[in-house]
């Protein structure tokens, strides 16, 4: 048998659960407006820096310039298209006039491998 409040049919666990129903609630709901109110600030002081922005253009005559990143996403193709026609240009390692490049020499504790003959398969 659960221990009830007098004059209450509700058992004493269903009122404590309840309220911690209602205290979670009452944290999410005060989490959520602190969330929402940040990102008002936020929105709000870059509305105010443009704002600025533009009058301060007005005021120097200057046109308005809108935010950029300043970056420009065809540069790293174009890098990456440089990389390649230079690779192909260096030709295949160990032809005649192969650019080396930083590679060292082999060094003497190292031997060679034998050449084998290829054979036909039987």
């Amino acid at each position: 048998m659960q221990a009830s409040f007098e004059g209450s049919a509700r058992p004493v666990g269903d009122v404590i659960g309840g309220l911690v129903r209602l205290v979670l609630q009452v944290v999410l709901l005060l989490a959520g407006l602190v969330v929402a109110a940040g990102i008002f600030v936020a929105v709000a002081v870059l509305a105010v820096v443009f704002g600025l922005r533009v009058l301060w253009a007005r005021i120097t005559g200057k046109p308005v310039i809108a935010f950029g990143m300043g970056i420009d996403p065809s540069q790293s193709w174009r890098r990456y298209r440089d990389w390649q026609q230079q690779a192909t240009r260096r030709g295949p390692r160990g032809a005649p006039g192969a650019d080396t490049g930083a590679r060292a020499e082999p060094s003497q504790d190292v031997e060679d491998v034998q050449i084998k003959e290829v054979r036909p398969p039987r």
